[in-house]
Parts: structure tokens; sequence; C-alpha cells
């Protein structure tokens, strides 16, 4: 059995981080940092006693990532490994919608993105991809993976049944649980089993926003 702990922290820094030349978008979302509540949170993994079997750690290129995993790597003395297949989806160019408008539309139509950006499909596939690596190169392990819900969200609706809520958010039901809810949630945290490359069970904790 492989056991994969994806682990999602979105306690991020509120004000804005002033560049002194013109950055995109794109960038700014991946060098957004984690708020002191972010920190205090990743830290307070350490306190998990199933986290301190793992042994190899995955992140996202986004800092707010990478400072999550970096107290579990402190602590296990373990390396993070960077893979940018585990990045949040890429927005693109908004063209006179917003992103409400198209985490909206992509709930529905998961071919449909922004100019250079990526849709839910394309989301799904690098994701799949990334996990069928990571399960290659640690069969029999426990692995920490930190990416971010929408990337998070796509891969699951590999197993699980699709539906909608009444404000017309996208839901997942797990074994007729609900694993995905269409709320926002300030940190997850989910645990999948898997024999082989064959998902046994996930169980999962979410924190709501309050």
């Amino acid at each position: 059995m492989t056991t994969v702990y994806m682990i999602t922290n979105n306690y991020l820094l509120k004000n804005p981080i002033i560049y002194k030349k013109e950055v995109s978008d794109e960038q700014k979302r991946e060098d957004n940092l984690l708020s002191f509540k972010g920190e205090k949170t990743a830290s307070e993994l350490l306190k998990r006693e199933e986290l301190k079997k793992v042994k190899t750690i995955y992140s996202s290129t986004y800092k707010s990532a990478i400072g999550s995993a970096k107290y579990l790597s402190e602590e296990l003395d373990l390396p993070i490994y960077i893979d940018s297949r585990l990045k949040e989806r890429r927005i693109g160019v908004l063209t006179g919608n917003d992103e409400t408008f198209l985490k909206e539309t992509q709930t529905h139509d998961f071919d449909y993105k922004y100019p250079s950006g990526e849709s839910l499909n394309m989301v799904i596939e690098r994701m799949k991809t990334c996990l069928k690596d990571i399960l290659f190169h640690n069969e029999e392990e426990v692995v920490a993976v930190f990416t971010h819900d929408i990337a998070l969200e796509s891969l699951f609706t590999i197993w699980c049944d699709k539906g909608y809520s009444l404000e017309n958010q996208m839901i997942l039901n797990y074994k007729d649980n609900v694993i995905i809810d269409g709320g926002y949630h300030k940190t997850r945290l989910f645990r999948l089993d898997f024999e082989g490359d064959k998902l046994r069970n996930i169980t999962w904790e979410q924190e709501k926003e309050l």
C-alpha cells in the first residue's frame, strides 16, 4: 500500500507584494506568501503522528506550497522535490471576464480556457501524470504532496461522481460521501491509499473559512 497525503494551505498574505518592474499575474500568484496564520498552520502539521511516517515530500513551484512543506522537510530531514505539474490551474489572459466567471464556466465545460490559460482537462492530465510518477518512485511508502485547490479538485474528478450545488458550485462524491462541497476551505488534507496505481480509498479533513 502506498499512501499519498495531499495538502493545501490557503492562508495567504493579504498585503500585496510590490514589484519594481512588470510581473505577470501568474507570477504574482506563484510568488504569494503564506500569512502568519498560514505559517502557523503549516508548522502544526508536525503534531500529526501519521505525517511522521512520510518518506518523500513534493511541492508545487508556488512559494506558499513550498512554505507549507518546509516545516515537514526540516522536521523529517527530507528534501522537497519541486514539480511544476502540481501548480494551480493557469488562469491566462482575462478577456473582459473575471476569475469567478472562469471557475463557473470551467466546472461545466472542462475544455474551456482563457487565452494562454489551462482548461480543467489540461490540469487533470498533468496532475494524473505527476501522480503516476510519484506512485512509481515511492511504492509502499508514505508521501506528502503540497498542491492547490483547483488542481486537486480536477484530479479528484477521475474517481468521483460529479454534481452541482444550488449555487452552481461543483460537488464531488466519493463512495456516496461528499468529498468536494463547492465551498472555500482554508486548509485541506486528503489521504489517498493506492495498491500499485489503483486508488483504494480517500479520507479527508477540510477547514472552512469562518
